[in-house]
């Protein structure tokens, strides 16, 4: 995938979901305007804390999941955008904007304002980070119905928690009954939501977009929470 633009935010969106984003910054107005005339999706992805900025822009972890524009309005000066989630990418080279990060306070010049500022100084490209991306493939269901009730099993003491964590980030997750065969759809469904809930950082939602199989992202998924378990217990 060419050129595909970056909207660059935390750790809180999955395969398999849907959000709505408030857009107001003019390089993420200048993009939404590029996607929408053109209808192309866009990444969504994690800043990467292990890298330091360039030009003031914060940088783009290696892992993010497309994203496709389903509806948007003007409210305002913003834009209100309900997206839906596509497969997982993976960044190979990033494109950096065309200016500097130098805006100081809560205005915003417009996207023509800037983008004549470039003109002036001969420069050329977008006022949005973009990257050489590659589409990653589904992820393999390579898990069986007993492995599935025991991980379900494994999360029930915190499926409050996770709910919430999701409910938090937009999300709604119905926690599924172990004994039960669901469809893999479902069952995939379930993981990419649990991994919402359980996303408490860029490195563990990292680990979980790179799972190529289902027992893979299982095993992160059985990681962060126990991890969370143990924090739990020590504040007791």
């Amino acid at each position: 995938m060419s050129g595909l633009p970056l909207f660059i935010l935390g750790p809180d969106f999955m395969p398999m979901s849907t959000t709505i984003l408030r857009v107001f910054e003019p390089r993420y107005k200048q993009m939404m305007d590029d996607c929408i005339l053109n209808d192309l999706p866009f990444g969504y992805i994690s800043i990467d804390p292990k890298k330091d900025d360039l030009g003031g822009w914060s940088q783009p972890s290696k892992y993010g999941v497309i994203a496709n524009i389903e509806q948007y309005e003007e409210s305002g000066s913003n834009l209100i955008i309900s997206v839906s989630a596509g497969n997982r990418f993976l960044v190979n080279e990033v494109i950096q904007p065309v200016l500097e990060n130098n805006i100081v306070g809560e205005h915003f010049p417009t996207v023509d304002e800037l983008m004549l500022r470039a003109e002036q100084r001969g420069w050329e490209g977008k006022l949005y980070i973009s990257c050489e991306a590659e589409e990653m493939l589904p992820i393999i269901h390579n898990h069986d119905s007993e492995d599935f009730g025991t991980f379900i099993d494994f999360l029930f003491p915190l499926s409050n928690l996770i709910i919430a964590s999701c409910m938090y980030r937009g999300q709604q997750l119905d926690f599924l009954d172990s004994g039960i065969n669901y469809t893999p759809v479902e069952e995939e469904v379930f993981l990419w939501k649990v991994a919402t809930g359980l996303s408490h950082s860029v490195t563990v939602q990292q680990q979980m977009l790179a799972s190529n199989t289902t027992t893979e992202l299982m095993q992160v998924l059985i990681e962060a929470a126990t991890d969370l378990l143990s924090i739990i217990t020590s504040e007791e």
